[in-house]
Order: C-alpha cells, then structure tokens, then sequence
C-alpha cells in the first residue's frame, strides 16, 4: 500500500511525489507550487500565462444559458489538430515522458500519472494528468482516477476529461485536466434552478437528473459511495453504448467531476460528434471550433479573431445542438437507466 505523504525527490526529477492521501485537498498545494515556479522557469509557460492575460473575451446570453468566448491563439495547436488515425501515429505523443519539454516539471502521482502545467492555459492553474504509459484515453477503465484526483485535489478543484471522440488532442494518451472550480458556467447553471431539473431520481444512494434550457443536454449526477458513483456511471456508458452503437471504444462524452461535502458531483456532456460540419468548411464559413469539455462547460476556445467576432447566441446553440445531445436525448438516457 502507498505510504501516506508528500515528499520532494528532487533527484527523481520531480517537483514532488504525491504517493497517497493526507486528507481532501492535499494537492492543491503542491500543484500551486508546481505552477508557481514553472511560471518562472520555464519561458514557454509563461508566455502561455502572458497570453492568457491578454486574451480577448466577452460573454454571449442565451437566455437561459450564457457562455464565455475566448480569443486565445495558442489553442489553435489543440483545435486544429489533426485526429485520424494515420496523423496520430505519425506525430511523437507529446504527453509521453520522452518527450516533454526538457524545462517541463512533473508532480508523480500515484506512480501512475504526471500532473504538469498546460503550456497553453485556457484558465488560471490549467494542469494536465497524463499517465505515464502510453495507453488509449478511456475513461470507462480509469473512472476510480478521476475520482481519486477530485478527492485528491479537493472542493476547490474542477478534474475535466474529454473524450477521445470528443475533444481530446490526444486520444492515444489517457489524460485528465484540472482547473479551478467556478470558471465554467454550466457549473453554476447545472444546479441553480432546481425547477428546470428533469427525470431526478435517486439509485443505490446516487443523485441522477437531467437539465432542461441549458441549449446541450447535461447529465448531473452525485454521491458519496466511490463504488456506487462508478456502477451508475458505468450503467450510463452501457445505455449510451446502446442508443449509439458504436463499434470500438467508448461513447463520445466529456465530464466534469468535482469533491463536495456530500462526495462527488459528476457532469456529463454525452456528445453526437466532435467538431461542427462548419469546422471542415473552407473560406469564410469555416470555423475554427472544437468543442471539448471546456466548451461544453460555457468556455468556447476561438483560436482566430475573425470566429471569435463572428458568433453570436443562435450560433452558439446550433454547434451545441450539432455536436451534443438534446434534453430530448438525455431524457431518453434517464428513462434507459
């Protein structure tokens, strides 16, 4: 079993070594301090940081929903990437270790994941979590992780994951991301109106319902037994298998995970596809946009000024409305269950 303690190694390498729990939260502080000096030391982040200050902004309403576009260049290496198999296998991972930046340090987590800072942030405290082997992004088989790191990291942390069908700029590489809580605005909209809630139900102690207006259907689920969190999202990959008949790996979806005093709250995005028709378009109609959980969270990444400006509301919720379930959709998947 892990010991139960913290310890800088720097002749490992690491910044530090997260082998087991000291308590909800005991994370937080080394990933601040992991953050706080690659900031100084290591130039290509804090160019990242730079940018991220300056980056364009403003807010779309729809109603009952809003959401934040960002203007933020260098995301254009994630959003544009290419995803077919033939390009994946080409480029080197760069999420493997042999292939971080020599100036990039690491937090060892678990013995199984490195905690790095996001070069190219989409929020102040951006971390990635990559394993240390290569191996497919598949959350079905690593969701006791997810949870671990929620805990881990504790109530002030949001632990994201995108779906290798459904945002994910590496999905041969198992990866989770973290931010603060509070950036996205789907984590406020999820649970504010508890009479747009539909389909709520409790199963084996797990809290399930659905939203209603939010422009993409969202799954809201939390609990405080780790064991029934994971059987109902397992229960839900299973409808979602289902309904969508897919041939190999997981149902497209991201999801949201976080620590509160009850356990944990889940949500999930279950996705149709991962970009627009428009971003494969040529000329002016095409648009540089694709959706990962920090869009579906309200935090739409333009990586270029012209789509940035171009967007507005009806937009907006036609993207949400090409790559994401309805509330039609995911009540069909609260009925299943």
């Amino acid at each position: 079993m892990a010991s139960d303690k913290i310890a800088n190694a720097p002749e490992r390498g690491y910044f530090s070594i997260f082998t087991g729990r000291k308590g909800p939260g005991s994370l937080a502080d080394p990933a601040a301090g992991l953050l706080n000096k690659q900031k100084k030391n290591w130039p290509v982040l804090g160019e990242g940081y730079a940018a991220l200050e300056k980056s364009l902004t403003r807010q779309i309403d729809g109603g009952k929903w809003r959401v934040h576009i960002q203007c933020n260049p260098r995301r254009m290496v994630s959003s544009g990437a290419k995803l077919d198999p033939e390009s994946i296998e080409r480029r080197p991972c760069f999420l493997c270790p042999e292939n971080l930046p020599a100036e990039q340090e690491a937090i060892l987590y678990r013995d199984n994941y490195h905690i790095l800072c996001n070069p190219a942030p989409i929020f102040p405290g951006h971390l990635t979590i990559a394993a240390i082997r290569h191996t497919p992004q598949s959350l079905l088989e690593n969701i006791e992780s997810l949870l671990l790191l929620a805990d881990d990291f504790g109530p002030g942390t949001t632990v994201f994951y995108n779906g290798p069908r459904a945002g994910a700029s590496a999905p041969d590489h198992l990866h989770f991301q973290a931010a603060p809580c509070g950036f996205m605005p789907i984590e406020e909209e999820a649970l504010a109106a508890p009479g747009q809630r539909t389909g709520a139900r409790v199963m084996d102690g797990v809290e399930i319902f659905g939203t209603r207006g939010l422009a993409r259907g969202v799954l809201v689920i939390s609990g405080g037994c780790d064991s029934a969190v994971i059987s109902t999202l397992e229960r839900i990959f299973a409808v979602l298998d289902g309904r969508l008949t897919f041939d190999e790996g997981e149902p497209p979806l991201n999801i949201f995970c976080s620590r509160i005093a009850e356990g944990w709250r889940l949500l999930i995005f279950p996705r149709l596809k991962h970009r627009p028709d428009a971003f494969f378009r040529e000329g002016r109609d095409k648009l540089v946009l694709s959706p990962g959980a920090a869009d579906m969270g309200g935090v739409i990444i333009a990586p270029r000024e012209g789509d940035f400006s171009a967007l507005i509301a009806a937009m907006v919720a036609d993207i949400y409305r090409e790559v994401a379930f309805d509330d039609a959709m995911v009540g069909e998947v609260l009925t299943r269950l």
